[in-house]
C-alpha cells in the first residue's frame, strides 16, 4: 500500500518511463521540481492573538509555459503533497496541449476554523509573500481544495496593490465581476462528465438509468452529480470525510448540494441510509467517482470495487496496489490528468480573456472545452485499445513524450 503521495507519483512515473522508453536524462530532469518555496508569516486573529501560518508553492516545470496550479487550504498540506500535485499539473497541461507548466500551492490550515476576516488576512498575506514568484507570465495560481473565487479575489487584490497595476491575469478562478470567466466554477465537473460521455460513446453504452456513487460532494463532486442527473443517471451513494450514505432509489442531487453548501458537510442529511465509510466503495454501481482527496482507494480496497469504470475527478485517489486489483477485474480507470483537466482548461481561457481584455460567453467556453476534451480523449483512448496498456499509462506517456520532444528540439542539455 502506498502511504505517501509523492511515492505514488514517482512509481507511476517510473513505470510509464519504462514502457515509453523515456530518455534517462530527461526522466531525471522531470523527477525534481524546479522551485520549492516555503514561507511562514504571522496573522492577528480576531481574538487578538498572533498565529504563524505555514504556506507552500512548488513550481515543478515550466518548459511548456508559465507555471500553473491551484492553491489549497487544508490541515493535510505538506511539501510532498504539493510536489505531487505540481508534477501532475505538468502532465495535465502537456496532455491537453495547454501552454502552461505545473505548479501547486497550499496553506496548512482548516479554513472552517477561521472567520471571514481571518481568511482574508491569510489569503492576502499569501499573495504578498509569494509576490516575486508569481505573475501572469511566471506562475498563475487558481482555486483548489478549500479555496474558491472569493479567496482568488482577495489574493488578486493584494497582488495588484503591491504591483500597482490592474492586471487580472495573475490569478484564475476569480469571481466574474473581478475578471473571472463564465463556466469556471463548474469546469472540472463538466470535464469529468464529458469524459464519461466520451467513454460511453466509445463503448456504445447508454448512460440513462445507470447508477453511480460520488466520494466528495464539494464543487467538483456536486457539479458532476448534477450534470450526470441531467443525463438520466442515478446517484445511489455519496460520502465525505464525515459520513457515507446510500439510497437504491437515488438521491436528489440538488437537495444534497443545498445541504452541503449550508452545512459544509453531509452531516445531519436525513435522506438515505448511513453506512460505514470503509464500505462505501463496495456499493455495486455502474460508475465510481472519487471527487475529494488523494489516496482514498488503497490496498485491498481495489478488490471491493464493483463497477464498470472509475473516473478520477480527484487527483491521485488510487494507489498502485489497488489499481492493479481493479484492472485485473476488468474495471477501466479514466485517470486524473485526463478526467479532471476541465478546470485548468477553463483557467487557461480565463487567462487569455484577461490578457486580451475580452469577455467570452459561457456557451463559447463550454463548447471549446468539449471539443478539446473530445480530441484528447479520442486520441488516448484509441492508443489505449491499440497498445493494450492502461489508460493512465497512455495519458502519462503521451504527456511525457511531448515534453521530451521539446527538450530534445531545444537541445537543453
Amino acid at each position: 500500500m502506498t502511504s505517501n503521495l509523492y511515492e505514488l507519483v514517482l512509481k507511476q512515473y517510473e513505470e510509464t518511463s519504462l514502457i515509453y522508453d523515456i530518455d534517462k536524462d530527461i526522466k531525471s530532469y522531470l523527477t525534481f521540481p524546479k522551485n520549492e518555496i516555503i514561507v511562514s508569516y504571522p496573522i492577528r486573529l480576531d481574538n487578538g492573538e498572533i498565529e504563524m501560518i505555514k504556506a507552500y508553492r512548488v513550481q515543478h516545470n515550466n518548459i511548456l509555459g508559465p507555471f500553473k496550479g491551484g492553491i489549497r487550504f487544508s490541515d493535510d498540506v505538506c511539501l510532498d503533497e504539493i510536489k505531487s500535485l505540481a508534477f501532475w499539473m505538468t502532465l495535465k497541461c502537456s496532455l491537453q496541449n495547454i501552454p502552461f507548466g505545473g505548479a501547486k500551492g497550499g496553506i496548512k490550515i482548516n479554513p472552517y476554523n477561521y472567520s471571514r476576516n481571518e481568511l482574508e488576512k491569510i489569503s492576502k498575506e499569501y499573495s504578498t509573500n509569494m509576490f516575486k514568484y508569481i505573475g501572469e507570465n511566471r506562475d498563475i495560481p487558481a482555486p483548489d481544495l478549500g479555496t474558491n473565487s472569493q479567496i482568488m479575489d482577495w489574493m488578486t487584490d493584494a497582488y495588484q496593490k503591491k504591483a500597482q497595476s490592474h492586471n487580472n491575469a495573475v490569478f484564475t478562478g476569480k469571481s466574474i465581476c473581478c475578471g473571472g470567466s463564465e463556466g469556471r466554477e463548474q469546469a472540472t465537473g463538466y470535464g469529468v462528465v464529458e469524459c464519461i460521455k466520451l467513454w460511453a460513446k466509445a463503448n456504445t453504452i447508454n448512460l440513462c438509468g445507470k447508477t453511480y456513487i460520488v466520494q466528495g460532494y464539494g464543487n467538483v463532486g456536486s457539479n458532476t452529480a448534477i450534470l450526470l442527473s441531467q443525463l438520466g443517471m442515478i446517484c445511489i451513494g455519496v460520502s465525505d470525510h464525515t459520513r457515507a450514505i446510500k439510497c437504491e432509489e437515488g438521491f436528489n442531487v440538488y437537495k444534497l448540494r443545498e445541504h452541503c453548501i449550508k452545512n459544509k458537510t453531509l452531516e445531519n442529511y436525513t435522506y438515505g441510509e448511513s453506512i460505514e465509510k470503509e464500505d462505501f466503495f463496495s456499493i455495486e454501481c455502474f460508475i465510481v467517482i472519487p471527487a475529494a482527496k488523494e489516496l482514498v482507494i488503497c490496498g485491498d480496497d481495489g478488490k471491493k470495487i464493483n463497477c464498470k469504470v472509475i473516473v478520477e475527478a480527484a487527483n491521485g485517489p488510487i494507489d498502485m496496489e489497488a489499481e492493479k486489483a481493479i484492472l485485473e477485474n476488468n474495471i477501466e480507470i479514466i485517470p486524473d490528468i485526463l478526467a479532471n483537466s476541465g478546470g485548468v482548461i477553463v483557467s487557461y481561457y480565463e487567462w487569455l480573456q484577461n490578457k486580451r481584455s475580452e469577455y467570452w460567453e459561457k456557451s463559447v467556453i463550454l463548447n471549446k472545452l468539449s471539443k478539446l476534451m473530445e480530441k484528447t480523449f479520442n486520441n488516448v483512448y484509441q492508443n489505449h485499445k491499440q497498445k493494450n496498456i492502461s489508460l493512465r499509462t497512455v495519458c502519462y506517456g503521451e504527456s511525457i513524450k511531448k515534453i521530451e520532444k521539446i527538450i530534445k528540439q531545444k537541445h537543453m542539455f
